[in-house]
């Protein structure tokens, strides 16, 4: 003869078959939620969960934490089994059963996940017409024009350039190439010539530091102080590579062509299917990107060896 089910196996019996069929839990999830709530029904005896009170709640997990319930449980496990009795309270509550239990039902809104934002070319152009340090001029103009990640900016040498190809280092240590436009590569070799670049690119511009390269932070800071004075607050300097990527695409390049161009594949495995790649992409590069942005905007003077030059 069959046992008749209590009315909180039956609840719990409906409420298993909405996890399966809405939620689509995984086996090994319900498997778990079917053992929890299985034990917490003939642990605390509960014939019905209309039944369930604060009071009984707290006493189960006191008797779970002692180990009179079976084997003794950590603090985590028996958090991770009263999470699982709320969700079927909260199924419960939702399916308009009456519950005595007092819990705080109301959840608090997740914030929104935080989007990294990118600048438009009319942005940067207004960026660059503002500004009047001839460092900071190129810094952004290279960037846009590139996309390169703040580390392989950092590390950039002169002997890095040729014409208006720029070799890089990426990620685990693959070797790369960026392309720059004519203006760009002008602008650059003003900065050369009046900072007397031997080594690296972008160097201090103090009197004792001279010719120390910029670090990272270095390099975020100035070019953050010449967003702001354009009214961009809370600039990264990882934005520009977003900015790059996005120009590139809204001017009509394929996906592909906008990954190969961030370097996001291992330039070995890519150079086995295409032949003169970099020649290739530097083409591409130019029919997209090569453009006059801001072509008026210069910044009339230097910091060099901590004098302001004009240029």
């Amino acid at each position: 003869m069959k046992t008749k089910r209590t009315p909180a196996e039956n609840q719990l019996r409906v409420y298993l078959k909405w996890c399966v069929n809405v939620k689509q839990l995984t086996p090994s999830t319900m498997a778990t939620k079917r053992s929890v709530l299985g034990r917490f029904i003939v642990q605390t005896g509960i014939e019905d969960m209309s039944e369930l009170t604060n009071k009984k709640l707290n006493w189960w997990i006191e008797k779970k934490a002692l180990g009179q319930l079976g084997s003794k449980c950590n603090s985590t496990t028996i958090r991770t089994n009263v999470a699982t009795v709320m969700s079927w309270v909260a199924w419960l509550r939702d399916m308009n059963y009456p519950m005595k239990i007092k819990t705080r039902m109301v959840v608090k809104p997740k914030p929104a996940p935080c989007r990294r934002k990118w600048y438009t070319s009319e942005q940067i152009a207004m960026v660059l017409s503002e500004c009047d340090d001839l460092l900071t001029e190129v810094m952004i103009r290279v960037l846009f024009d590139t996309g390169m990640r703040a580390q392989e900016f950092s590390n950039l040498r002169l002997s890095d350039l040729n014409g208006r190809t720029i070799y890089t280092v990426g990620k685990g240590r693959k070797d790369g190439w960026v392309y720059i436009s004519d203006i760009t590569r002008e602008r650059l070799d003003t900065w050369i010539r009046a900072a007397g670049v031997i080594d690296y690119m972008w160097i201090k511009t103090t009197r004792r530091n001279y010719f120390e390269p910029l670090t990272v932070d270095g390099i975020r800071k100035k070019i953050q102080r010449q967003f702001r004075e354009a009214g961009l607050e809370n600039f990264q300097l990882h934005e520009l590579r977003h900015s790059f990527a996005t120009d590139v695409r809204k001017r009509g390049a394929d996906v592909d062509v906008v990954r190969r161009l961030l370097r996001h594949s291992s330039l070995q495995v890519t150079q086995r299917y295409l032949h003169n790649l970099d020649g290739d992409m530097c083409e591409i590069w130019d029919e997209i990107k090569n453009y006059k942005l801001a072509a008026n905007a210069h910044a009339g003077t230097a910091c060099i060896r901590g004098e302001i030059v004009n240029i």
